[in-house]
């Protein structure tokens, strides 16, 4: 029994109006029921992911008490930013072994309505990819990490901020299609360079923004779905180092490997791939993703960009909402909207972003600095 995502469920992404994070939770879930048609009696699973913005330790229950039901199942995953990949890769393990009929998965946080700056800043450097021993006594930000790899692919591949400029310019322009996103202004190349330094090389808008949302799906088996719902082909995983001063090299991570454990259980190529989203916490992010994926060859990926091959027209558009970097990154919910737009271009309800033909939709999510990577075929029909 095949499992597909049925229903989806997405808000404006940035401050959010909602009291707290629950409540967020709670209105994402009821909008993704809505679009699949599903009362709240059907949900027998739910998966979420722990938000920095709200206390409790079980969430998922927690989630279901105040969402007023009792589902069989109330999980919550922690996989960083690969968690949406894993929880929808769950929900089907489910959905095939005949242990639940209907999943409710939802990630969302609020780390601009719910915390204060410094506390979310604190959280994150005390829960963030950096070795208590090794790395924080020198000091470094999750911001400087990434910088660290942006120097090193620039030594070695010859990056420069021109490449990086344009991953964040036509992120903008994506995301200026679409309603939910954070950040719809334009953007150029000269603002990219004139925007204030974060960790060298990086600048300001080299950075995604820090959002309140996520986003909410419901799985259920294939011929429960209907006819927009949209088929799980295959997934796959892969997780090297935590930290980064255990990594073997810093131009080269695990995305491929997962990638290529999901074309191998989908019996598809890369050359079949209709549209990607590809998980862009940074612009350094986005280049070395779509190089380690194997979607351009190593140092090629930021003159790709620049020269509009991921672009909307390209061989293979990328991130057609704007990604994390514009769409919006809502803490531990980054993800989520890579998830969605994806279903909304297989759907053919993107809009003005929608992307001619698309059938068959790669979703990458990464947690960590490059540590643990998840990777969703989902098909059209």
């Amino acid at each position: 029994m095949k499992a597909a995502i049925a229903g989806i469920g997405e808000l404006p992404q940035g401050r959010s109006p909602l009291p707290h994070t629950m409540a967020l939770h709670a209105e994402l879930a009821r909008v993704a029921l809505a679009d699949a048609g599903c009362e709240p009696a059907a949900i027998d699973a739910v998966l979420t992911v722990s938000p920095r913005s709200d206390p409790y330790l079980i969430h998922a229950a927690a989630l279901a008490e105040y969402f007023g039901i009792e589902p069989a199942v109330a999980w919550t995953l922690e996989a960083g930013g690969a968690a949406p990949a894993a929880m929808v890769d769950m929900a089907a393990g489910m959905i095939e072994s005949g242990r639940a009929e209907t999943v409710l998965i939802v990630a969302a946080d609020m780390p601009l309505g719910a915390v204060t700056r410094d506390a979310y800043v604190g959280a994150l450097a005390e829960a963030g990819p950096i070795h208590p021993e090794l790395e924080r006594p020198y000091g470094p930000s999750v911001p400087s990490m990434f910088g660290t790899v942006a120097r090193a692919h620039m030594e070695r591949h010859g990056t420069n901020e021109d490449h990086l400029a344009a991953v964040a310019v036509q992120g903008r322009q994506s995301a200026a299609r679409h309603p939910n996103a954070h950040y719809r202004d334009p953007i150029t190349v000269a603002d990219h360079h004139a925007s204030r330094p974060i960790a060298d090389p990086l600048r300001l808008l080299d950075c995604a923004p820090v959002s309140d949302g996520g986003g909410a799906v419901v799985v259920t088996a294939a011929g429960r779905a209907g006819p927009r719902g949209i088929a799980l082909r295959a997934a796959g995983f892969a997780t090297s180092q935590l930290h980064l001063s255990a990594a073997p090299a810093l131009t080269a991570f695990g995305a491929g490997a997962a990638l290529d454990r999901a074309l191998a259980r989908g019996r598809c190529r890369r050359e079949d791939i209709d549209v990607a989203l590809v998980y862009d916490c940074f612009t350094i992010a986005m280049l070395v993703n779509l190089e380690d994926l194997g979607l351009a060859a190593p140092g090629r990926a930021g003159p790709d960009f620049a020269a509009g091959r991921f672009g909307p027209d390209g061989a293979l558009p990328v991130n057609p909402h704007g990604g994390l970097l514009s769409h919006g990154h809502p803490a531990r919910a980054g993800g989520m909207g890579q998830l969605i737009e994806a279903v909304a271009q297989l759907r053919g309800e993107a809009g003005a972003r929608q992307v001619a033909d698309a059938r068959l939709a790669l979703v990458h999510g990464m947690g960590g600095a490059f540590a643990s990577h998840g990777v969703l075929l989902l098909e059209g029909r």
